[in-house]
């Protein structure tokens, strides 16, 4: 279901691809997430990691393995940037990314 709202975005090609790579990354690290796409602003809310599926509660290496992977999507493409942001006891990552 999240990979169709990537996909059915009006976001190019491009961006669909990293962020279909970034979910990948979410998924296989085993953390519950959610994604909206609001134009060029896209928000992942991590939630929290299972088994234990507690709001909030994400395991390290997980957790980890995704920022890092967020910080190397900003720094290999020039039109996006991010921002993480902790409420709610969950993590919203966001990404602005800028449509020329």
């Amino acid at each position: 279901m999240i990979k169709e709202i990537i996909t059915k975005s009006d976001l190019p090609i491009k961006h669909i691809k990293l962020l279909l790579r970034l979910c990948d990354t979410i998924y296989i690290n085993a953390i519950n997430y959610n994604v909206i796409i609001k134009g060029e602003q896209v928000i992942i809310l991590l939630i929290s990691s299972k088994p234990g599926n507690v709001t909030g509660e994400f395991n390290t290496p997980s957790l980890s393995i995704v920022l890092y992977k967020i910080r190397d999507i900003e720094k290999d493409n020039d039109d996006i940037t991010t921002k993480c942001v902790v409420e709610d006891n969950m993590i919203q990552i966001l990404l602005k990314i800028k449509l020329s």
